[in-house]
């Protein structure tokens, strides 16, 4: 069996893929497959992928792997919260939300902070919406929430029919991982000059 999550980002992802390390008879990974071309969503078996690249990806998983031997956890998070720290994130060399504005939404100039957190809100949305119509008729599935994530990860194992060390599980979950270090970082003059030009920057 493989489990993939599918997440819009920054729901704690990372945590729930070290939590699952010590789900018994399965490897974890996040996002394993980062850079890669060919073969991108290839994955062994009895493996869970954490990944919020996959949502990308919707149609090819359905066709490559059989719902029979297939488990989906819908990882969510409060929708304004992930905007917010997408939006904290846009100066990262890759950003999916920067992407997003110029790439999908075919944006040229330079967004100011309202602009951005609007992108960030309507990438959030979108994933969202993608994803729930794509679990829509599937029975394989269950929705992890941040807001509960100890709660749910145990209905998460349960509905998937997993066993593994609980309190270990629990220790993982407890411990925050991937905080937002873009956020954190001082703005110098560097930081100031560069933010004049580049869409990278907000003012």
């Amino acid at each position: 069996m493989r489990i993939f999550v599918l997440t819009t980002g920054r729901s704690g992802s990372t945590t729930f893929a070290e939590a699952c390390t010590h789900i018994e008879g399965m490897t974890s990974g996040h996002e394993i497959h980062a850079g890669m071309i060919n073969g991108r969503l290839e994955y062994p078996d009895n493996h869970i992928e954490s990944d919020n690249r996959l949502v990308w990806f919707l149609g090819t998983l359905d066709h490559m792997y059989d719902d029979e031997n297939t488990f989906y956890v819908h990882l969510t998070r409060d929708h304004e919260k992930i905007a917010r720290s997408y939006r904290d994130r846009w100066q990262g060399a890759i950003c999916v939300a920067r992407h997003f504005y110029h790439g999908i939404l075919m944006c040229r100039k330079k967004p100011d902070m309202e602009s951005a957190l609007d992108t960030c809100r309507l990438l959030v949305e979108t994933v969202h919406d993608n994803v729930t119509f794509f679990l829509s008729r599937r029975q394989n599935w269950v929705t992890v929430r941040m807001e509960s994530l100890e709660e749910d990860f145990f209905k998460f194992m349960d509905a998937a029919g997993v066993q593994g060390d609980r309190d270990k599980i629990l220790g993982a979950l407890r411990t925050v991982k991937s905080g937002n270090k873009y956020a954190r970082k001082k703005k110098g003059l560097l930081y100031k000059l560069r933010s004049l030009y580049s869409s990278r920057f907000l003012r």
